[in-house]
């Protein structure tokens, strides 16, 4: 009955603390064995938590604001009919700084030294010397339809002296050209200037700045 006995659990009992070699009560032997499945059991759980440690985590949040912002622009381009009269070429063509040189004119001489420039006598007493251009305004993220168009003088012009655009006389304070424009188009204006027969001969410079609002 007992004869397979102390062989199996001779080997327990050597695993055990200070067993006996010869383990022959099965009572004895049961202990041991469960000391073994205790043993057994504590390094299962030493396992476990050694696992949980490498497996910690940590973490955090960036939170994020963007703001996306409208905008539009304004350049200056050449009409396509420039060089013909009426359209002189702009310097720095397709920025926001140009210039337009408008020659030499006299009231006596009926005439430009510029070809490009129209020139045209008003009455008895006024001569006008103009040149068109186009104004593009574009516009990037925004749901504005169309954009008015406004212009001003830098300085007071000299008595006698007008400055127009389309036939709009410019002061210093914006004055509005357009309400409803579309953008991304070419709109073609027309610089003025008129002069009476008896302004003293000077050179006549002014700045004209286009101020473009959306709708």
């Amino acid at each position: 009955m007992y004869s397979s006995t102390p062989s199996r659990e001779r080997v327990i009992g050597v695993r055990g603390e200070l067993a006996p070699r010869a383990c022959c009560e099965r009572t004895n032997c049961d202990f041991h064995f469960d000391t073994r499945k205790l043993l057994l059991a504590m390094c299962c759980l030493l396992f476990g938590f050694a696992g949980s440690a490498q497996a910690q985590t940590s973490s955090g949040q960036l939170t994020i604001a963007l703001s996306v912002q409208s905008s539009i622009s304004l350049v200056f381009q050449n009409n396509p009919a420039v060089g013909t009269n009426g359209f002189c070429p702009l310097s720095n063509a397709g920025t926001n700084n140009v210039g337009l040189d408008l020659g030499s004119a006299s009231f006596s001489s009926g005439s430009d030294s510029l070809a490009c420039v129209a020139y045209t006598h008003l009455g008895g007493a006024i001569y006008q010397v103009s040149s068109a251009f186009d104004v593009v305004v574009t516009k990037a993220n925004s749901s504005s339809p169309n954009y008015q168009l406004a212009a001003e003088i830098s300085t007071a012009p000299p008595a006698n002296v007008t400055w127009l655009v389309n036939n709009v006389a410019l002061s210093t304070a914006f004055t509005a050209l357009d309400a409803a424009d579309n953008y991304s188009q070419a709109i073609t204006k027309t610089l003025q200037v008129q002069v009476k027969n008896n302004v003293p001969a000077q050179v006549l410079a002014e700045t004209v700045t286009f101020l473009a609002t959306a709708n």
